[in-house]
């Protein structure tokens, strides 16, 4: 079922848009029309009370009606305005003369600077709201897009943008609902394909054990008979070792698949990981004994992680491995456990012939086997199974190493959420 999220059309907008600006020019051409026609009119007021003071003071100087009423009335030759207009220049009275002496003028001048002030305010007032008010639908519009993706990428694949209308938004949010289209469609065939592969797993670890658990059987039937037959002991032996080895790379592919798929559930509780710690350090200490090396723990009873128990114990166990199989008799392993306001840490040390620089970050690749390593044996996977298992806790893990000095895991568990 396909959600509407977008209530304002961008298309809509833009159009209302020009409409309003549209409309405030028009009001501001009619409201310019209206000044002109008052100025206008004002003029002709203020032209008319000054003619007829001029007219009083002629009648004052004794000059018949007629003749003054003429002065006003009738059509003035070229000359008789060059003459007045000499006449009053030797009065001072001219295009110089300062507007305020000029009480009519002045008068004129500043009610309509004052008129068409107020005009342009509220002209430039009136187009700015018209402005922010496109603006605040346009990222309220946004927000609700913003929010609609948020959405989707936690999980809420149905949720769509509003591609209805006209304009460039609406071409984005077409482009942007295709897209989540084609990611839900991505994603629902990669959940098919999770669940194909767990049922595929499951049966797989079904149908091995009971072979693999007969041929060590059988191994260890022929071992019991003692033959006598040197020869056959020994290929009974090396049998026995690979199917081992078999079995353990069977088993660590399986885990890995399964947490590639999804289908391992976590049972994550407080641990003490001292406790966790010890565990992963008793199951070498026999073959570090017999091999010359040193395995030290160092971490506080207090510390408590919240984790799988059996999982992080195998990413830890798979580290530590890899840590005896690139050391020499002699050498020292250390594996400790810290924490701090805002991880929990745990690092394995080792003083061994470390990673060469050009497989330093190709170490946690599933199958890597570097061409320097002197492990022929390894199959590849362990230290990938310890990073999935880390990350499938919300850790990470890291790897610091320098060639002949040895190396160090860290592996990290914030203890900040995101509320």
């Amino acid at each position: 079922m396909r959600e509407q999220l977008m209530g304002i059309m961008v298309g809509k907008n833009i159009k209302l848009l020009f409409a309003a600006i549209a409309a405030l020019l028009l009001g501001a051409l009619l409201a310019g029309q209206l000044t002109v026609k008052l100025m206008a009119d004002d003029y002709k007021q203020r032209m008319l009370a000054h003619d007829s003071e001029l007219a009083g003071y002629l009648t004052e100087s004794g000059l018949p009606p007629h003749r003054i009423a003429a002065l006003f009335t009738a059509s003035k030759t070229e000359e008789q305005a060059a003459a007045g207009q000499r006449l009053l220049n030797g009065a001072a009275y001219n295009g110089d003369t300062p507007i305020s002496l000029l009480p009519e003028v002045a008068g004129f001048q500043q009610k309509y600077a004052l008129l068409l002030l107020a005009l342009s305010v509220c002209f430039g007032l009136a187009l700015l709201t018209v402005l922010l008010l496109f603006i605040l639908r346009q990222n309220a519009m946004l927000k609700r897009a913003n929010a609609a993706l948020i959405g989707f990428m936690e999980g809420d694949v149905k949720l769509r943008l509003d591609d209805q209308a006209e304009g460039s938004f609406s071409r984005l949010f077409t482009s942007i609902n295709m897209l989540a289209t084609s990611l839900t469609a991505h994603i629902s065939r990669e959940r098919q394909n999770k669940e194909f592969l767990r049922d595929i797993i499951s049966d797989i670890s079904h149908q091995l054990k009971t072979p693999l658990a007969a041929l060590l059987m059988y191994g260890e039937i022929i071992q019991d008979e003692r033959t006598g037959n040197d020869v056959v002991d020994k290929f009974t032996s090396k049998s026995r070792r690979e199917l081992l080895r078999m079995e353990h790379l069977i088993q660590s592919l399986l885990k890995l698949a399964r947490l590639d798929a999804g289908a391992i559930a976590l049972e994550q509780a407080e641990q003490p990981l001292r406790a966790v710690l010890e565990a992963a350090m008793q199951g070498f200490r026999t073959r570090a004994e017999l091999e010359g090396k040193t395995v030290v723990l160092s971490c506080r009873e207090d510390i408590r992680l919240n984790c799988d128990k059996e999982w992080l114990l195998e990413a830890v166990s798979n580290i530590v491995k890899n840590a005896l199989d690139h050391t020499e008799a002699g050498d020292k392993l250390e594996i400790a456990g810290d924490e701090t306001p805002l991880f929990t840490e745990i690092t394995i040390t080792d003083n061994g012939t470390g990673i060469h620089p050009e497989d330093i970050h190709s170490v946690f690749k599933r199958f890597y086997r570097s061409r320097f390593s002197k492990d022929k044996q390894g199959a590849g996977i362990g230290l990938t199974l310890s990073r999935s298992i880390v990350e499938k806790h919300g850790g990470t893990i890291t790897v610091e190493s320098k060639l002949s000095k040895g190396t160090v895991f860290r592996i990290v568990f914030p203890k900040l959420t995101i509320l």
